[in-house]
């Protein structure tokens, strides 16, 4: 599996990907890096790669001085969805796709930060990667932007700050606003790079909230690492279909 990881954001994709790039290292694929920090664009034939994933950044889609970034984004997204190629986005790739299909993403107008209790919607009773698992999940969160329902999207997750928590729309285009894939060294690095010594944050209530998510992560990590182990194998899973598809008909 060849796989197109974009990384919008200043994050290290290989140390920073968590569950994610674990399992997909652990189901033989390939990771291909693409960092807006290093202007290195986005290819225009997709016929090499079986899959593209969108991770997670700080930056903003609404931001007007990323506009053309995320609008060429747009298009690779369009690409794989017009390929049939299947589709992953977390956080802000989870917002970025819905941007792809239209969505308007807008600031939310405060932080959500730590553990926030997820509730599975009834569509998730028949979905692919969220059949079986139970209603309600304690998941990561870390954003400060949302986004409205793609048309024709199906949500698939709510929360009670935030409606929109996940969606599929098609049969293999995911968007997760949760980080399911993170570890708490992860959030440590994000925490101290985003969040402490920032003078735009409150400073004690920033050590408050970091508290509050060690202690998240004691008492959930397990849940969640099931949660996000189940998910990404179950959306390889997809992703191997058509691979497989194609050998045959090249035998």
């Amino acid at each position: 599996m060849n796989i197109i990881a974009i990384m919008a954001g200043g994050m290290d994709g290989p140390v920073e990907s968590g569950t994610i790039g674990r399992v997909i290292e652990q189901r033989g694929g390939t990771l291909h890096w693409f960092y807006r920090r290093s202007d290195d664009g986005f290819p225009l034939d997709i016929q090499a790669y079986d899959a593209l994933i969108v991770f997670g950044g700080e930056v903003s889609v609404h931001d007007p001085a990323l506009k053309p970034y995320f609008d060429d984004l747009s298009a690779l997204i369009h690409r794989f969805y017009a390929a049939k190629k299947p589709i992953l986005g977390s956080c802000l790739g989870c917002q970025a796709i819905a941007y792809a299909f239209g969505a308007k993403v807008k600031p939310q107008g405060f932080l959500e930060y730590g553990f926030t209790q997820l509730t599975l919607e009834d569509d998730c009773q028949t979905d692919p990667l969220l059949h079986d698992l139970a209603c309600h999940q304690q998941l990561f969160e870390m954003h400060s932007d949302t986004f409205d329902l793609p048309i024709g999207a199906i949500r698939l997750m709510s929360g009670a700050d935030v409606a929109n928590q996940a969606y599929r729309i098609g049969d293999n285009t995911y968007g997760f606003q949760c980080h399911f894939e993170v570890s708490p060294e992860i959030v440590s690095t994000w925490t101290h790079r985003e969040l402490i010594d920032n003078p735009s944050q409150d400073q004690t209530r920033v050590a408050e909230l970091f508290n509050t998510v060690k202690e998240g992560f004691a008492q959930h990590k397990d849940q969640q690492d099931n949660f996000a182990t189940t998910v990404v194998n179950r959306w390889l899973d997809l992703v191997e279909v058509p691979i497989s598809i194609v050998e045959e008909t090249r035998q």
